[in-house]
């Protein structure tokens, strides 16, 4: 992806029931860092093909913003009582 584009960042999750329903956040960092408190922001839930995933505006004017390297989104929901957190696969920004 290019730093100039402003696009959704999707990233699809693997769940046994659908969690559409439950809070969503997701926090994109340089590969290597695992997030922190701050890092994380409010995402929404999109479905492709039967398949959700969590959906985050990246870019100049979107929720976050990346300069050019290497990057993982990670992904918390809220599933009382539990609150899974799972990482992307690795994605460049150019």
């Amino acid at each position: 992806m290019d730093r100039s584009s402003l696009e959704q960042l999707l990233t699809p999750i693997a769940a046994s029931s659908d969690p559409t329903g439950l809070a969503v956040r997701v926090a994109v960092l340089p590969d290597g860092q695992r997030p922190e408190a701050s890092d994380w922001h409010t995402a929404e839930w999109v479905t492709i093909d039967g398949i959700p995933h969590a959906s985050v505006l990246i870019g100049p004017g979107g929720a976050i913003q990346l300069t050019p390297g290497v990057y993982r989104a990670w992904v918390e929901i809220t599933a009382p009582p539990e609150k899974p957190v799972a990482a992307s696969p690795r994605f460049q920004i150019t």
